[in-house]
């Protein structure tokens, strides 16, 4: 951290991502990660640690005036969890772009399940080495229109693939 300080004194910030591991989860290696990584690449980032509640994250981000949240979970639970912050976010009038990551997300869950509870930018970012190149597209003016509009437009095909895939099965 000292290192990554004496570098960033002097550059421009491109930005403040604020990073939670859900309520009811105690997984942080991933998040940290990510962190590390947004540092380097000129981000301030503010790492609330893990089992943080939904409250705690939104009143933290109102604060802060951060950029993006992103939220990490390793369990099951944890997905329960990042449907209720994004409803939460829509109940509260939040417009942050919201990050979805961990062991238990995937891109079939965000689309199926986070993104249509939000209506502002949902993203599920699958390593920590996709974190930058999503965070640079979020809080760029140049970038943003074009990346939510072909995120969004891929989560309705993995939708409409996840209803297609529901009705054909027969179960016996």
């Amino acid at each position: 951290t000292p290192f990554l300080e004496a570098e960033k004194s002097g550059t421009t910030d491109k930005g403040t991502v604020l990073l939670a591991t859900v309520k009811g989860d105690v997984h942080d290696i991933g998040k940290s990660i990510v962190g590390v990584v947004l540092q380097c690449n000129g981000y301030s980032v503010i790492d609330l640690g893990v089992m943080v509640p939904s409250e705690r994250i939104l009143e933290t981000a109102r604060a802060q005036q951060v950029d993006v949240i992103g939220l990490s979970g390793l369990i099951t639970p944890s997905l329960v969890q990042m449907v209720h912050v994004a409803k939460e976010m829509e109940r509260t009038g939040f417009d942050t772009p919201l990050l979805i990551g961990g062991a238990t997300t995937s891109k079939v869950h965000t689309a199926v399940k986070i993104e249509e509870k939000y209506t502002h930018p949902v993203v599920h970012v699958l390593d920590a080495s996709r974190a930058v190149g999503v965070a640079a597209a979020l809080t760029s003016e140049d970038l943003r229109e074009r990346f939510v509009s072909d995120t969004r437009a891929e989560y309705v095909k993995v939708r409409e693939a996840r209803a297609g895939s529901k009705q054909r099965k027969s179960l016996v």
